[in-house]
């Protein structure tokens, strides 16, 4: 194991940084990106202040879901490298004081895995009971596909087995049966091993999904118990490792996992959710009624925020009405729609206006918790939605203006989006080259909120909330010395009560107003 980070592991003072690694960069001309290819730009990740690299997934895999089809949870894709390429990576991550999550995707694995692969072989076998059986489907209320549109149903039938399974994702996505101490086990297994090279926690994918009951006998499991376990077993491995769970449920339902510090953070899209509400409405209230209710659940230094992932942004969360509000302000057409309930559009091109864009990054940092920023967004990155479903809003990283964007030296890279290479966000437009030397750009306004949040303490501080009845669109926080305003709206806001403070980062303020999309951290 390499010699670990100093200091404390969550939360962090900067911001967590999510990588894909097959779209970040390409070491080796084949169009795809690799492990030393990560390695490679790491000084890039430690300039934005990030504590935290979060991996997506690196196992081998076919990658029809981005690598959550998971074929083997113990080694590494060949296409990103070997296990000796990870231990370079990790090293150098270490070195610079950046912690390394990595996807420890529990819900499922693909139907490649050797455990399905043993279980169709025999359904009565010790690894068939890892797995969700039934010899007819069972039609049960509320039992429905994850991807409306892609999938038809949650059961499959594999002729080798003679059944049917049960997949809430996809078909090619047999749901593991997590109720089952032989799959718990196996998940501290895996989790030690790359505890064990050099990992310093897990972003654990579907959550709160892997615990409910399917439609067979004994296959819920209680999710308080659950984490409570895992929560020991892996501390006796590093007393330090940090958990982050990934859960897509209202704040009421987030009370189990943050009790008793089962998990370190939430990565939680209740906030995300309104505030795409908020926006469309240039109107702070919703982001205010979110968190009244996260801060009866969940305290600020265990939410884990972002505006954007790397999939759909998913509506769930709202009503019909208030999705169709969001619809209406940033769907930019029908070819944006997905699932019916999210739009697969990228960050900056939703926003439409760069002001917009700027202003909810600033928000980003300034909300209490801690920030995540998924590869690109720090430079503003577009989408295509010429290509089909959520790859539309998952574009390579863009380093340079060259004909690969500095992503790659292939001539042909699969990966790589038709809207990258022309248009208002390519790779000629929008690039980290030529960012990092614009004190104007999206990447030096992300370096310099990053900055300001760990110079001021702000992951430890405690943080209120101000409502401004004068000024609706405004949304106001204010932690020991500091106080941050963001105008969520296209007009003039005015703010009284910053009078007298003194600007530490702002864009459209005068001393007291706001222009449109203007923000303000301000020295009281």
């Amino acid at each position: 194991m390499t010699a670990q980070p100093k200091g404390r592991a969550w939360p962090p003072a900067g911001l967590v940084y999510g990588v894909d690694p097959s779209r970040f960069q390409d070491s080796d001309g084949d169009g795809i990106g690799d492990l030393p290819g990560i390695t490679k730009r790491l000084d890039h990740v430690a300039a934005l202040g990030a504590d935290w690299l979060w991996l997506l997934p690196i196992y081998p895999s076919l990658r029809r879901d981005n690598g959550y089809d998971v074929d083997d949870h113990e080694s590494v894709d060949p296409r990103f490298g070997t296990l000796d390429d990870f231990q370079q990576l990790v090293e150098g991550c270490h070195e610079r004081g950046i912690r390394v999550m990595l996807d420890l995707v529990l819900h499922h694995t693909s139907e490649r895995h050797p455990w399905f692969q043993a279980a169709r072989r025999d359904r009565t076998s010790r690894e068939g009971a890892y797995y969700i059986w039934a010899d007819e489907p069972i039609d049960a209320p509320g039992d429905e596909p994850v991807f409306p549109g892609e999938e038809s149903g949650v059961w499959s039938f594999d002729d080798e087995a003679g059944g049917w399974y049960h997949h809430q994702f996809y078909g090619f996505q047999p749901d593991l049966n997590v109720a089952n101490d032989d799959v718990f086990e196996e998940i501290v297994r895996i989790a030690t091993l790359w505890l064990e090279r050099g990992v310093d926690g897990f972003r654990i994918d579907a959550a709160m999904p892997a615990m409910r009951a399917k439609p067979t006998e004994g296959t819920g499991a209680d999710a308080a118990r659950f984490y409570d376990r895992l929560r020991g077993r892996l501390t006796e491995v590093r007393d330090d490792v940090v958990l982050v769970a990934e859960a897509d449920v209202p704040p009421a339902e987030l009370a189990v996992l943050a009790d008793h510090r089962r998990v370190d953070a939430i990565l939680d899209f209740s906030l995300n959710n309104s505030l795409f509400l908020a926006l469309a409405r240039e109107s702070a209230e919703p982001l205010h009624e979110t968190l009244d209710g996260l801060d009866r659940t969940v305290q600020a230094s265990a939410r884990l925020n972002f505006v954007r992932n790397v999939d759909e942004l998913d509506l769930e969360q709202l009503s019909e009405d208030e999705r169709q509000e969001v619809f209406r302000v940033f769907a930019g057409g029908r070819a944006g729609f997905l699932y019916g309930r999210g739009l697969r559009r990228g960050w900056a091109p939703m926003m439409g206006d760069a002001r917009r864009f700027r202003m909810s990054l600033s928000l980003l940092f300034a909300l209490p918790g801690a920030p995540l920023i998924m590869y690109g967004q720090e430079l503003g990155i577009g989408d295509d939605l010429s290509v089909e479903g959520r790859d539309a809003c998952r574009p390579v990283m863009q380093w340079s203006a060259a004909g690969g964007g500095g992503f790659t030296k292939a001539a042909d890279a699969p990966l790589i989006l038709p809207a990258q290479r022309s248009g208002p966000y390519d790779f000629g437009h929008v690039n980290a080259r030529s960012q990092a030397t614009d004190d104007s750009s999206n990447l030096v306004l992300t370096r310099r909120l990053a900055q300001v949040r760990s110079r001021l303490g702000l992951a430890t501080q405690p943080m209120r909330r101000h409502t401004l009845p004068h000024s609706p669109s405004v949304i106001a926080l204010s932690a020991p010395g500091l106080l941050t305003l963001h105008n969520l709206a296209a007009t003039p806001a005015e703010v009284f009560e910053a009078y007298g403070a003194k600007p530490l980062l702002t864009e459209r303020w005068d001393g007291h107003r706001l222009g449109p999309f203007g923000f303000a951290w301000l020295r009281r």
